[in-house]
Formats: C-alpha cells, structure tokens, sequence
C-alpha cells in the first residue's frame, strides 16, 4: 500500500472545512453569485484593483472557489493556486500568460495531446516550441536556445507513463533563468510534489483524480504568489475561462475521498499492470512502478490508476477487438473515475509502422474501483 503523508491526508479529509464562516459546515456553502457588493465606493476600488485575492465579480474570485484554491496550494505545497473551467484552460493561461511572440518552449517526455495542440497553434503568435521525450538534462541541455523561457514537462508522461529526471531538469532551468512548469495530474498531489523539487508552476485537470466521480470539469494552477498573480491578470481575466462555484464545491468533496480512493487506484493498477505483463497475448506493459527504480522517482510515492498496455499481435483491429470484448471497461475518453475505462492509442489504424512512438495495438487502461479480481477476470478472457 502507498504510503501517503498524513499532512496531506488532514488537508483532504477537512477539505472546505470552515468552522469560523460556514457554523461548523464540513463544506463550505456555495456562493452562486456572479457580483459582491461593497459597502462604500472606496472599498469597490479597493477591491478591484486586488481581484486576485476578493471576490468581486466572480469571473476573478468566488469563495467558494478561492476555499478550493487554497486546499490545493497546501496540498502542492504553493504558495497560490488559481482554479479554472478546465484542465486546458489552466494550460492555455500559463502559456499565454508567460509567453510572448519570440519566446520557446520546450516540451519534456509524452505530453498530452491538446497541449501540443495549442503549442503548435501559438506558432501563428511568434511562439515556437521542441520536444525532448528522453527525460535527463544532459538530453534537454542541447535543445534550449537562448530564447527558450520554459519548460514544460509531464511526470509520468502521457501514454506511455515513463518518468523523467525533475530535480536534474529543474538546477539546469534555474541555471539559464528558465521557468519549468509540469502537469500533475497522473500523480496527483498525494503521489508527486514538484515544488518541494523546485518545479515553478504545477497545473492540473482536477476533472480527474481530484474530482474522482466523472461529473465535474476544472482545471488548477499552482505555484508562488507572484507567478500566479500575473497568469492572474495576463491571462485568466481576460480568457474567462472561470471555475463555477458547484464544480469546486464538488471538487472539495472529491478531494475528501482522494486518499482512499488513490490507494485502491495504486493498488489495482499495479496488480493488473503485473498480471498483464505475463500474459502470453501481451507484447509489452507500460507502468512506471513495474521496475522496481524507475529513472526520475524524484519524490513520487508511487503510481495512479491509469496505465497502458500493447497487444502481442493483430496491431490495431486487435487493439479494438479485445476493448470492445471487455465488459467492465467503458469505452470512453478521460480517466480517474469510480469506473474503469478503456481507450486506444490512436483514433484510427495508424498501419504498421515500427517506428510508431505510441504503437498501434495500444490500449491505455483507467482503473476504478471494481477490484483487481473482476478486472484482472474481464482482462484474462478478452485476451483470450
């Protein structure tokens, strides 16, 4: 079993805890209202120019949410945190609020689709980027350009999970004044803290773990006040991207169970992770926690729910075949839920190119919380 800090787990079990304001509500009341008013006119200047911190107008801060932020920053160990309307929301904000035209970005290990998405759409903005997927500074060191002005980085990357050298990547940024930044969603706060490695910014889709009921979409960034005081004002007033107050309320309700819920995920995925590595219809399994010391640990506690697999043969109408023969795997996009989840690689037959990096047989795996045996039982005669 992982073995999570008991800081944390006190922080989650009292998420949204507000005996003083709320008479002793376990979760705060949520504060539906678009607009605060102030007792006088000075106070409304006051306040505005200081959104970041007072509720105002809600599209800057809303108590509900602002209850929300300040879980996460203690739970990432950041001095703030600002929530948005989406994962991609949160990663739009960071690059258009730090960025501008002539400035590069370097993207480190597997990264999630849309975010390179985006990446290449900022190109139309002066704005270019590389990606490294071998995850050690001596790789990386060669790639940065003068005009490089962050690093953005997956641990453990997405698709094919590996793990790559923070504490390395973060003493070579720091020495080329180059801020890092890395998605953290996979691990979660409990599983991984970058801070604590001197990463600068951590963003999350809190639609995932953080959530963990498959019924909310939000997005975070963490970091120092200063940086997420200027993604602030550069970029989430003006893109509207805004978190509503019943999305964090459920998100401070999911955080609650996050500690339980990520031990039965860890556990699970590993054991399926293991059973499907000796499986004869298994060409290979791609789980970090698998070798016993995987390159870049930092400080991670272990391993999520959510990994992958490649059939042994048939490429990708195999691939379809055995997810559609699984019973207690939905077909679906995203992960993290109660519900086990099934995805291929690739949203088409990709043909049989060796040199695939994602191969064409890959089917990536979101385990819930139906027990490893029904899983492992579902996975054994699909494959079969």
């Amino acid at each position: 079993m992982i073995d999570l800090d008991p800081h944390d787990l006190r922080i989650c079990l009292r998420a949204g805890e507000g005996a003083d304001a709320h008479g002793g509500a376990v979760l705060p009341p949520i504060a539906q209202a678009s607009l605060f008013r102030k007792a006088t006119m000075q106070d409304l200047h006051r306040d505005l120019a200081r959104e970041h911190l007072t509720a105002t107008y809600s599209r800057g801060t809303n108590p509900t949410v602002q209850v929300l932020e300040t879980t996460l920053a203690a739970l990432e160990r950041g001095e703030a945190c600002k929530c948005f309307a989406s994962g991609m929301g949160a990663i739009g904000a960071v690059l258009f609020g730090l960025l501008k035209a002539g400035d590069h970005i370097l993207f480190v290990n597997d990264i999630y689709g849309p975010t390179l998405e985006l990446a290449r759409r900022l190109a139309d903005f002066g704005i270019s980027h590389d990606q490294c997927f071998t995850g050690s500074p001596d790789a990386i060191a060669p790639l940065l350009r003068e005009e490089t002005r962050l690093i953005f980085m997956e641990s453990p990357g997405s698709t094919r999970f590996g793990t790559i050298d923070l504490p390395g990547i973060v003493a070579l940024a720091r020495n080329r004044d180059i801020l890092t930044a890395i998605d953290n969603t996979v691990a979660t706060p409990l599983l991984q803290k970058p801070i604590a490695l001197g990463v600068d910014l951590v963003v999350h889709s809190c639609s995932k773990y953080i959530g963990g009921h498959s019924d909310a979409l939000g997005g975070a960034v963490i970091g120092s006040a200063q940086l997420v005081e200027r993604i602030f004002y550069n970029a989430y007033m003006l893109m509207g991207a805004v978190m509503p107050p019943f999305e964090a309320w459920l998100f401070l309700r999911g955080l609650m169970t996050l500690p339980t819920r990520l031990r039965q995920h860890h556990a699970d995925g590993l054991a399926l992770a293991r059973f499907l590595a000796q499986h004869p219809a298994v060409a290979r399994v791609f789980h970090p926690d698998l070798d016993a010391a995987p390159e870049g640990a930092g400080n991670r506690r272990g391993h999520s729910g959510l990994f992958a697999f490649e059939v042994a043969a048939g490429g990708f109408a195999r691939a379809v075949e055995v997810a559609n023969r699984l019973d207690l795997f939905g077909k679906a996009v995203s992960w993290g839920g109660a519900e086990s989840l099934v995805i291929t690689g690739h949203k088409r037959d990709p043909g049989a190119d060796p040199t695939l990096r994602i191969p064409a047989a890959l089917l990536r795996l979101s385990v819930g919380l139906e027990g490893a045996s029904a899983l492992i039982a579902d996975l054994d005669r699909a494959l079969a």
